[in-house]
């Protein structure tokens, strides 16, 4: 340890019991009983049952470009930086605090990002194919046109997030809640919408084929022009005051109404201008 390190450097003497110290023996034994307290009251700040306590480091400046493939930064806290275009797959990042962060075009391809939250961030264009992200938050996230395909999103908070033209093709979002996203233009080929929360969604021109829907809650959601033609399970789900258009696609027994002029007009925060 540091501090048996530290008092190999003193310097000790042998006083026979007659002898009186000299000044310098003095300062000497001031100094070696001022290290042992020290190193007494660094040790258990530093160490707990023999291992080292766990940290959380932190970085809020500028990385965009980084080579960070592969790095293990669980639990830092992110919020605020710029790590635009940085490399970072097969990154761990479970457990990061990355509210307001600036995320676009970053390659997090695999990354481990289970319970992150990136709340407001931005996160255009970056890829997140086959990530694990598991009780990921991105509240009134901007992840227009990402790269989501085959990613673990069960259980992932995404309201209001903008997902507009985002690749979420064969994605896992089972229990995951999307209430109020924008995800004009998505792509959801086969993915697992299995008791996914898409309340008031904006789900125009998206594409579903062969999507599961089996429990999912699509209230008062928006399909203009999206293809729903080969989903799974819509029997099982709740469209409840959902609407579409001429152009929606639909299977064969299933029916919903046009979508009004005052439906069209409402404009969620995650909507396109």
């Amino acid at each position: 340890m540091p501090h048996l390190q530290f008092l190999q450097f003193v310097q000790f003497r042998e006083f026979p019991e007659t002898a009186i110290p000299s000044p310098m023996d003095k300062l000497n034994l001031r100094f070696i009983s001022l290290a042992g307290v020290f190193a007494a009251a660094a040790a258990p700040a530093a160490w707990a049952q023999g291992q080292p306590v766990a940290w959380s480091p932190s970085y809020v400046g500028t990385c965009t470009t980084c080579e960070l493939s592969g790095r293990n930064l669980t639990g830092w806290t992110l919020t605020g930086a710029n790590y635009a275009e940085a490399k970072m797959d097969r990154a761990v990042l479970s457990d990061v605090n990355a509210v307001s962060v600036n995320f676009e075009r970053a390659d997090l391809t695999g990354a481990d990002m289970r319970r992150a939250v990136f709340t407001n961030a931005k996160l255009a264009g970056v890829k997140l194919t086959g990530a694990r992200m598991m009780g990921f938050s991105a509240i009134g996230a901007d992840l227009s046109g990402a790269a989501i395909y085959g990613a673990n999103l069960e259980g992932a908070t995404l309201i209001g997030a903008n997902l507009k033209d985002a690749h979420l093709m064969t994605a896992l979002l089972g229990g995951a809640d999307l209430s109020t996203a924008n995800l004009q233009g998505a792509f959801l080929d086969r993915a697992d919408l299995r008791g996914t929360v898409l309340n008031g969604a904006n789900l125009r021109d998206a594409r579903l084929n062969g999507a599961n829907i089996a429990g999912a809650s699509f209230k008062d959601a928006r399909f203009p022009g999206a293809d729903l033609q080969s989903v799974v399970g819509f029997e099982e789900a709740d469209f409840e005051g959902a609407c579409g258009s001429l152009t929606t696609r639909l299977p064969p027994d299933m029916r919903l109404p046009t979508c009004t002029k005052a439906q069209l007009a409402v404009r969620l925060s995650a909507d396109p201008e």
